[in-house]
């Protein structure tokens, strides 16, 4: 069996004006609403704990370094218009965020000073 989409034939039966389209159903919301979703998340997850698990992920930003919880340090500088234009076109060259090129430019300025290995 195959379970591949043709996917021109459904654009074509969606933008076709006289192909009947069903009704999604009855809409429903406030506390049925949220009943639906629950035993949605139960059905997928398979128990409150599952879900709990799966809702408790950290959000934000992922912590550089060592520590489990809190900010990580941020350190802050101004630059010249000239050397922020070569910093740009770095990023652009290696694909690499800026924090990611700042990050480490302090460690390799670090090691040089022989203050982190």
């Amino acid at each position: 069996m195959s379970t591949e989409i043709d996917y021109d034939a459904l654009a074509a039966r969606l933008t076709d004006p006289d192909y009947p389209v069903s009704s999604a159903g009855q809409v429903k919301t406030g506390d049925a609403a949220a009943a639906e979703g629950r035993a949605f998340l139960l059905r997928e997850y398979g128990s409150e704990e599952a879900i709990a698990a799966a809702m408790s992920v950290s959000r934000g930003r992922p912590r550089v370094g060592d520590a489990k919880r809190g900010p990580s340090a941020t350190v802050r500088g101004r630059i010249s218009d000239t050397d922020y234009a070569a910093f740009k076109k770095l990023e652009e060259a290696t694909g690499r965020t800026q924090s990611d090129l700042v990050r480490d430019a302090v460690h390799q300025l670090l090691t040089q000073h022989k203050l982190v290995s």
